[in-house]
């Protein structure tokens, strides 16, 4: 262990650690981390372990993932992620501007399995195929945005990482982000993350999403997908991403259907690992309509026990309820023809 604070702890590999330059490389990330994790909290509004995020940093194997071996530390593994050795003192060069970046990977890594590890957190099965694990296009997008929004912090860290993590920023948008990527990494979906992030409210809109699915409903994505074989890292259906863009657009407040921006990101067709289907306009927003009646129905003192269920199992067409009134439609939704219904 050679960083502490109410935010992360940082361990790493003896024989890192030693090797030359390492140590000093790898201290200058350290008020790095700890923006990161504050910036996962406020993205992502969860209750966490009540302590330090870890970060382990090990012999160089090429990559990262969610969790790591110090489970004493960690709550169990699952607090955690893992870095290689060589992401702080290794270089990249950014393929249009040539630019190199000292550290590239150091930047970019720990963050990325930071979010995952926060998006876990709210609930396992986010849909593989436009979300993470088949692909990674949310936690790719957010770590544009994220580098972006913390370079510009100064409690992240000196002049010069907080220029290299703007310039990481940029080339982690030409790999994923850019039409004309030149490294064939393109990939539409990002784009679509970052596009829906220039929206009124940024950041505010997609943790409002959060706030209700996860915080408001308690919807739990394996059992909203239906998906019999259903793994924490294979789990996709056309229910799933209807019900997770409904949420979406209650959270980023849209007031026009926005079925089309997910349909041209690929959503259901681009991910050639499962058999394509269509999303349909009609169930994202009855899955909406759903929520919003919930919600001003329970405002009002009226139980919403069996709707809320059925919303919870998948089953939005079940899940609509009586007696909302205008002054308990929740402000995400619109109460219009005697009924609290979604905005768009």
């Amino acid at each position: 262990m050679v960083y502490r604070s109410e935010q992360a702890v940082v361990c790493v590999d003896k024989n890192i650690w030693n090797s030359r330059g390492s140590a000093a490389a790898i201290a200058e990330f350290f008020p790095y981390f700890d923006q990161v994790i504050l910036l996962d909290k406020a993205l992502f509004q969860i209750r966490t372990p009540q302590r330090p995020f870890v970060f382990e940093i090990t012999v160089p194997f090429g990559g990262a993932h969610t969790g790591c071996d110090l489970r004493d530390i960690s709550n169990g593994g699952r607090y955690c992620d893992t870095v290689t050795g060589d992401a702080f003192s290794g270089s990249y060069s950014d393929p249009v501007t040539h630019k190199v970046i000292t550290g590239f990977f150091g930047y970019v890594l720990p963050l990325h399995e930071s979010i995952n590890v926060y998006t876990g957190l709210l609930s396992d099965g986010w849909p593989s195929d436009w979300w993470a694990d088949h692909r990674s296009p949310f936690p790719n997008a957010m770590d544009i945005a994220f580098m972006l929004a913390l370079a510009d912090n100064v409690a992240t860290g000196s002049p010069r990482l907080r220029s290299a993590l703007r310039d990481s920023a940029h080339a982690q948008w030409e790999r994923f982000g850019n039409p004309g990527s030149v490294t064939g990494q393109y990939d539409p979906q990002v784009a679509m993350f970052l596009e829906l992030l220039k929206r009124p409210g940024g950041f505010e809109g997609y943790k409002h999403a959060f706030y209700y699915a996860i915080g408001q409903d308690h919807l739990q994505w394996p059992s909203v997908s239906k998906m019999l074989n259903f793994t924490g890292d294979d789990n996709h259906s056309e229910n799933l991403s209807e019900y997770v863009i409904a949420y979406l657009e209650l959270g980023f407040g849209t007031e026009h259907d926005m079925t089309s921006v997910f349909r041209d990101g690929g959503v259901g067709t681009l991910d050639k690992q499962i058999p394509s289907y269509k999303l349909v306009k009609a169930n994202i927003k009855a899955v909406a309509d759903a929520h919003c009646s919930i919600r001003a129905a329970a405002n009002a003192g009226i139980r919403v026990d069996d709707q809320l269920r059925s919303l919870q199992l998948g089953n939005f067409t079940d899940a609509l309820a009586q007696g909302g009134t205008s002054e308990s439609c929740p402000a995400e939704c619109t109460f219009r023809e005697e009924r609290c219904e979604a905005k768009f």
